[in-house]
């Protein structure tokens, strides 16, 4: 009888993943389908300035596996990768977009933004997705959220890292991190030393600081820029 309901738990337990499996697969080819019929992908076509960046860089970093970028005109989303099974797609806001092509200064910045994603999934940091996935659904096992999220953390460090690294231009890789930061039209007003008191000021309430960031899966934003400066000074010393 032991071993029956041994058994029979752990079919239910299949069967369980295997809902979560097809609801999230469904639910991103849902996303998706609405994402290519309300916004504009990049191509030869559309574009064709970004998607020549887009190649460029993997050809540089040898990644095979085809990414499609999207614009979309929505205020509230700078640039974010979405990752889900062999579904790859990156989404660029419409105004980051704009202030990003035309000068050479521009296109090293667009470069530093696309290589941060590709150079996260070269570097297969984004192997545990499905793991995490299906822990934000097992409400009674989310403890492990602990032991994923400060690893997703520091994949966003590593991107960042990456895309200067693809760049070669420290100067410019912090513009496009500025703009990430506040936005095109007030990012020429960010003043480095004052984002360095702000993460003294956040290490000095460390307990606080790390309640803020047990739950998530990104870093602050004012840590990754430092962390930013810390790595151009490292392999770029002369900038």
């Amino acid at each position: 009888l032991g071993l029956i309901a041994t058994l029979a738990t752990f079919g239910l337990l299949l069967i369980y993943i295997g809902l979560i499996v097809f609801f999230v697969w469904f639910s991103l080819s849902f996303a998706k389908m609405n994402l290519i019929g309300n916004s504009l992908k990049v191509s030869k076509d559309n574009f064709p300035e970004i998607n020549k960046i887009y190649h460029e860089i993997r050809s540089e970093l040898s990644y095979e596996k085809d990414i499609q970028i999207y614009i979309v005109e929505e205020g509230s989303v700078n640039a974010f990768l979405a990752n889900f099974f062999k579904t790859k797609f990156i989404v660029l806001n419409s105004e980051l977009v704009k202030d990003m092509i035309g000068s050479d200064n521009n296109r090293i910045q667009m470069k530093w933004i696309i290589a941060r994603f590709i150079g996260a999934l070269k570097t297969k940091h984004f192997r545990i997705t499905f793991l995490r996935l299906i822990f934000e659904y097992v409400e009674k096992i989310k403890i492990f959220n602990f032991i994923i999220l400060p690893y997703e953390r520091a994949t966003q460090y590593t991107g960042d890292n990456i895309g200067m690294l693809v760049t070669k231009n420290v100067e410019q890789s912090i513009v496009a991190f500025n703009k990430l930061l506040v936005g095109n039209d007030l990012s020429a007003k960010i003043n480095f030393n004052g984002i360095i008191n702000q993460g003294i000021e956040v290490d000095n309430n460390s307990f606080f600081s790390f309640l803020a960031r047990a739950f998530s899966s990104h870093p602050h934003l004012v840590n990754r820029y430092i962390n930013l400066l810390a790595y151009a000074k490292k392999e770029f010393p002369e900038q």
